[in-house]
């Protein structure tokens, strides 16, 4: 399970408050730290959007809807993309929003299948 990986990834432009980002960051951090359920392995800043990296010690379904719930809780779930791959050879596939259509990679963008253009995340 050590190669499971999940990505949490919001839009960012020049209004973003950066440091809301970095709390989000701690605040996944610190929903694992009793159990250990998961591990937050770090952040990456984009043209476009951030990405926090999960990695799962314990089946991802709980874990996946407790960052839902934190994320909602801080008001950004409706933005949000959760991404999931279990091997690192493997693509990402979206599993959050429920009805994502498109690509999906992390370090490029999103190809959304309804506009059929790449977009920064």
């Amino acid at each position: 399970m050590a190669a499971e990986r999940l990505v949490v990834q919001l839009p960012v432009s020049e209004s973003t408050d950066f440091d809301s980002l970095i709390d989000l960051e701690n605040a996944l951090t610190l929903s694992f730290l009793k159990d250990k359920a998961a591990a937050v392995d770090g952040h990456e800043i984009g043209q476009g959007w951030f990405n926090v990296f999960i990695v799962p010690r314990a089946a991802p379904e709980p874990i996946v809807d407790r960052v839902k719930a934190l994320l909602a809780q801080m008001g950004v779930l409706d933005n949000a993309r959760i991404a999931r791959r279990a091997d690192p050879q493997e693509r990402y596939a979206v599993i959050w929003p429920d009805n994502f259509r498109g690509t999906f990679d992390p370090g490029s963008g999103v190809t959304d299948e309804a506009s059929q253009k790449t977009r920064p995340r």
